[in-house]
C-alpha cells in the first residue's frame, strides 16, 4: 500500500491525516511531497484558522519513514531529502496565519514526533508515544528534531529523549511538558476539534499575535524578552488609535 495524505476542512479547520495503517502510516517519498504541497497550501491561506495533524487509526500518528525509501536514497538525491524534511517542519513550526495542533494518536516516531514537536499544540491518545530513534540509525536528528524539542522540554531532557532513541509514553510526554492534554483514544479528534472551536471564537488578530509574540520570546533572555514584548505592544498600541 502506497499511502495517502487525507485533507478535510470544516469551515476555518483542516485536518491533514498521514494514512497508510497498515504500515504504521509511514511515510513514503511520494507521501512526503504530498505532505509538504498540503502544508505549504495551508499554512499560506490566510482564510484557514488552524491545522490538526493526526494519523489513520489508532495506532500511530506516523512511524516515521519508510525505511526501504530512505536505504535507496543516494548523493543528492539523499541531500535533497533531507533539506526538503528541514524545509516543512520549519513551514510547520513558523505558520503565522493560523494555530497548528497534532493529534497524536499513537505512535510519533522520528517524522512523526518531528511533526508534533513543531505545532503549538501537541494532544495526546493514552497510548500515545514519542520516539526520536536517530540515534539508533546514525542519523543525525536534524528537520528540527532537536530545536523544537529543547524549546519543548528544556536541555536535558531533550538530550535524554535524543541520545538514549528511548519512546517516552503518553503521560511522561504531559509530566515534561511535551504533551498539553491526554485523551482515550476515541475523544481524541472530538476533543482536539472542540478545543480548536473554542479557541477560534477569540479575536483571530490579538490570538495570532500572541502565538508570535511567545515564539518570539522563546529562547531569548529575559532582557532580550520584554524588549520583543515591549516592540510587540507598542505595535498593537500605534495600529488601536
Amino acid at each position: 500500500m502506497t499511502g495517502e495524505i487525507k485533507v478535510e476542512q470544516n469551515d476555518s479547520v483542516v485536518t491533514i491525516t498521514i494514512s497508510r495503517p497498515s504500515k504504521l502510516n509511514t511515510v513514503t517519498l511520494d507521501m512526503l511531497n504530498d505532505f509538504s504541497d498540503k502544508v505549504s497550501k495551508f499554512t499560506n491561506d490566510s482564510s484557514i484558522g488552524a491545522i490538526i495533524f493526526t494519523g489513520e487509526g489508532e495506532k500511530a500518528f506516523t512511524a516515521g519513514f519508510d525505511l526501504e525509501m530512505i536505504t535507496a536514497l543516494e548523493g543528492l538525491e539523499h541531500f535533497g531529502f533531507f533539506k526538503k524534511l528541514e524545509d516543512i517542519i520549519r513551514i510547520i513550526r513558523q505558520a503565522r496565519h493560523c494555530i497548528t495542533i497534532a493529534a497524536v494518536n499513537g505512535y510519533a516516531i522520528g517524522f512523526g514526533a518531528m511533526v508534533a514537536a513543531a505545532c503549538d499544540f501537541r494532544f495526546f491518545a493514552e497510548n500515545g508515544a514519542y520516539r526520536l530513534p536517530e540515534i539508533d540509525l546514525r542519523v543525525f536528528p536534524g528537520g528540527g528534531a532537536a530545536s523544537n524539542l529543547i524549546h519543548l522540554v528544556g536541555p536535558a531532557r531533550a538530550k535524554d529523549i535524543l541520545l538514549t532513541g528511548r519512546t517516552v509514553d503518553a503521560d511522561e510526554c504531559l509530566r515534561i511538558g511535551l504533551a498539553n492534554r491526554i485523551f482515550p483514544p476515541s475523544d481524541l479528534l472530538p476533543q482536539t476539534l472542540a478545543f480548536i472551536e473554542e479557541l477560534l471564537k477569540k479575536d483571530r488578530l490579538i490570538l495570532l499575535r500572541t502565538k508570535s509574540l511567545v515564539d518570539a520570546m522563546t529562547g531569548r533572555t529575559v532582557g532580550g524578552a520584554d524588549e520583543t514584548e515591549s516592540t510587540y505592544l507598542d505595535e498593537w498600541l500605534r495600529e488601536s488609535e
